[in-house]
């Protein structure tokens, strides 16, 4: 990128100027990376002041048996099938708190669509999650995994968020 483009970008990063698509391109294109960092913190700073956030996630899958079939997927297994698996809730809470020594700030929660697990399994596992971690946050489960469990339980999108929620 020429001296001549990276004033006219800095410009107006600096004005608060959206910056158009092709501005985008240059700026992905370029090989500067202290440049185009000393930027972006600009940008970060003049928003959030001197405030950074870190974040330790790790993810947690209590099964992978899954009844769907997607095509990009090579988590799921067939109820069945070998290296499928399904955890008892007591078996994931013992593996989350061994992550706990890792300085765990996030447990991210993703599963396969299990045929024949009780909707109750869900928010029991959160419970437990919870009780066992308190200060980790909780992200589980996909908006395929709500719409199943609306399937399993009979219950609303809206009251499986609702108990998901109140049980961590």
């Amino acid at each position: 990128m020429d001296a001549g483009l990276k004033r006219e970008l800095e410009e107006k990063v600096r004005a608060g100027e959206r910056l158009t698509r092709e501005d985008g391109i240059a700026l992905y294109a370029s090989d500067d990376l202290a440049w185009l960092g000393g930027l972006a913190h600009e940008v970060r700073t003049r928003k959030n002041g001197d405030v950074v956030h870190f974040n330790v996630n790790r993810h947690l899958n209590m099964t992978n048996v899954c009844t769907a079939s997607c095509a990009y997927c090579s988590f799921q297994r067939k109820p069945g099938e070998k290296d499928a698996y399904t955890m008892r809730i007591e078996e994931a809470v013992r593996l989350a708190k061994a992550m706990e020594n890792e300085n765990l700030t996030e447990l991210h929660i993703v599963n396969g669509l299990h045929p024949t697990l009780p909707w109750r399994y869900y928010p029991r596992s959160l419970s437990a999650l919870k009780e066992a971690l308190p200060d980790v946050a909780l992200k589980a489960f996909t908006a395929t995994e709500i719409h199943h469990f609306e399937t399993i339980s009979g219950l609303s999108a809206s009251e499986i968020l609702d108990e998901l929620i109140e049980a961590g």
